[in-house]
């Protein structure tokens, strides 16, 4: 139950140094909000209801982030639309993944990135569907030119995610992160 705790508490700790760290902040570093929860699905997901506690509280405090730096940075506040219900199923598929990952009895590599590419892939297609379809932003622009833009954040989107991911693959197999086999259900 502690080691449970020490890893939800340090996913916490890199969910909000990160999302921190994109408005206004000294110190910047590449979200990790996507590894986090593919994580968090891979190490405190549990046959019961998959952990949906750890992942309400994963969402929750993103969401606290997010408004409070919505009080501090105009740009935050942009995020904060009636798409922002999107980040659900977006955080939802990301912990799934993990979830599928969990099953494996010691994923490698090669499995660890596929997974995650695809999730990540499919997170960003969902949270900018959604961000085009209901932030208010976008009535009159036509899903193909939206697309046009978007496209250029998907390197970075993909790119900081895969370097969480392949941190957490590094402690994975170190073992420093691997659940009971009791708990793997």
């Amino acid at each position: 139950m502690r080691h449970r705790h020490a890893l939800f508490l340090s996913l916490l700790a890199l969910l909000a140094l990160t999302r921190w760290g994109h408005f206004g902040s000294a110190v910047s570093l590449p979200d990790a909000s996507l590894a986090v929860f593919l994580l968090g699905g891979l190490w405190l997901g549990c046959a019961r209801a998959w952990g949906l506690g750890h992942f309400a509280a994963l969402m929750a405090s993103a969401f606290a982030i997010d408004v409070l730096l919505a009080r501090t940075a105009t740009e935050a506040g942009w995020c904060l639309t009636p798409a922002y219900w999107g980040l659900v199923p977006t955080y939802a598929l990301m912990w799934l993944a993990g979830r599928w990952l969990a099953h494996a009895a010691q994923p490698g590599v090669l499995a660890f990135a596929t997974v995650g590419a695809v999730a990540t892939t499919a997170a960003f297609v969902i949270s900018n569907l959604t961000y085009w379809a209901y932030s208010g932003h976008f009535e009159a622009m036509p899903l193909a030119e939206y697309a046009g833009r978007v496209v250029q954040y998907y390197p970075p989107y993909l790119g900081s995610t895969a370097l969480y991911l392949a941190l957490g693959w590094v402690v994975h197999r170190l073992g420093l992160a691997q659940r009971p086999a009791a708990l793997n259900g």
